[in-house]
């Protein structure tokens, strides 16, 4: 089935999640200081950064969160800051020749070749053509042996997976069938599920769904790991993770042996799906209805063989390892989409086929957009980094101008001001006109003269419309 179509952060943004997948092993709570130092030490032997840019950024994400880690624009954007060809070629051939040289000592050798280059700059260039050091050693870690998770404490672990699940009468379509897929997520030390649900689409949503319900349940995970389907890797997911401060790991292509848990849920969902086999075909909530009795009586409270005889319920809610919480603004905001528009010259924006009525302070502007996946009737309009208003749908016939009352319309007296303000302008030139060739003093006065001149020039201006007519 079709997936939602995904729409691709900013580059700094991205640069963030990256910055957010090398701190977070130093975020984790109770963090020794031996271990946390082991840990910096392996990063810094992974990495092509130094220790001052890492610890800056792990200072960075705790006071400003995942924000913080999001590079600001630059004040010379726009400029040219590009460096020669013949240097970047020289600088893949040297990385290529022995993957071990760092960026710095690339870096100092093509100063000797007469190629001034930014390390930053290099380093960019060498992961976008696939030759980073964690490129380069990709080949050799999928080579190894995947790494068992076994974690201590409720919450230290999740494990996500997506299941096929029966066929449904599609009520969209009568008389046709729609297919529907499990999604479940369980906790790894515990055994205990924290969600699980049948949805009737693959779409990028459903994921989020169920994760959002997990966390409002149960709290949050310091770690989630999943195969790489793609609404397991997607952007979205990893935004996510990374605002709420849970480490996303994917599972080794072809090596899924670390996913061990929620395979073996899965084997026993089959028991589920064999009883519902049985059942007369019915809707979705049906279908959820059905699962989430036998989810709570033949899985949640039945005793576990690797529990020593308890309940993944009773694990879990035994447990002394604090559960962590989010707010609901927090949690919302966590999961919600962005992307870039432009405001068109009518004012307006689209999103997945829909005009949003942006306003006409953004004509031709680009602007980010944030919004929930589930519903997009309100999309939250950000420029420049600061959120700036909340935006509808555009309604045809509707205008995203503030229209004020009409002004209550006055009697004229049968006259009009405006004309008769014309008319004594118009005398008053006249009779400048009449003295400036000394006839203000001959036979009747300039003001009777120009009254009357003004009377002649208005049956002079009648005769020449009747004329025209």
């Amino acid at each position: 089935m079709a997936g939602m179509k995904e729409i691709e952060l900013d580059g700094d943004r991205e640069e963030g999640l990256r910055r957010f997948a090398l701190v977070a092993p130093l975020l984790e709570e109770g963090l020794s200081s031996s271990e946390a130092t082991e840990r910096r030490l392996r990063i810094l032997e992974r990495e092509e950064i130094s220790e001052r840019t890492l610890r800056r950024w792990v200072a960075a994400y705790r006071s400003g969160g995942f924000e913080g880690l999001v590079k600001k624009p630059r004040k010379d954007k726009g400029t040219c800051r590009a460096i020669s060809p013949e240097a970047l070629a020289l600088a893949e051939e040297c990385r290529r020749e022995l993957p071990r040289r760092s960026a710095g000592l690339i870096r100092n050798w093509l100063r000797t070749q007469g190629h001034e280059v930014a390390r930053s700059t290099l380093e960019r260039h060498l992961r976008a053509n696939g030759l980073s050091g964690r490129d380069l050693r990709a080949e050799r870690e999928a080579k190894s042996g995947s790494r068992r998770f076994v974690r201590i404490g409720r919450n230290s672990l999740w494990q996500a997976d997506l299941k096929y699940g029966p066929y449904i009468p599609d009520p969209e379509h009568p008389g046709r069938k729609r297919r529907t897929y499990l999604l479940a997520i369980l906790d790894d030390a515990t055994r205990k599920v924290t969600h699980a649900e049948f949805y009737d689409n693959q779409k990028l949503p459903v994921l989020e769904d169920a994760m959002k319900k997990a966390i409002q349940r149960h709290g949050s995970p310091k770690r989630i790991y999943v195969d790489n389907g793609k609404i397991f890797v997607s952007t979205w997911m990893k935004l996510a993770c990374a605002k709420l401060n849970i480490k996303h790991i994917n599972a080794s292509p072809y090596n899924p042996e670390g996913k061990g848990k929620i395979e073996r849920f899965n084997r026993t969902v089959e028991e589920f799906l064999a009883e519902y086999a049985l059942q007369e075909a019915g809707t979705l909530e049906g279908l959820n209805s059905f699962f989430r009795s036998w989810l709570s009586e033949r899985y949640q409270h039945k005793a576990h063989g690797a529990l020593n005889g308890k309940t993944p319920a009773e694990m879990f809610a035994e447990d002394a390892t604090p559960l962590r919480f989010h707010s609901l603004e927090t949690l919302r905001d966590a999961f919600l989409h962005e992307g870039e528009r432009t405001v068109d010259k009518s004012g307006c924006l689209k999103l997945e086929g829909d005009l949003y009525d942006a306003g006409t302070d953004y004509l031709r502007k680009k602007v980010t957009i944030r919004y929930d996946p589930f519903d997009r009737e309100i999309v939250q309009l950000w420029y420049k980094g600061t959120r700036r208003s909340d935006i509808r749908k555009a309604r045809i016939g509707e205008s995203n101008a503030t229209l004020k009352a009409p002004a209550e319309k006055l009697d004229a007296g049968g006259e009009s001001r405006v004309l008769n303000t014309y008319r004594e302008e118009h005398r008053k030139r006249f009779v400048k006109t009449l003295g400036a060739y000394g006839l203000r003093n001959a036979g009747k006065s300039g003001e009777s003269r120009a009254g009357e001149h003004a009377a002649g020039e208005e049956r002079s201006g009648s005769g020449e419309e009747k004329l025209r007519d």
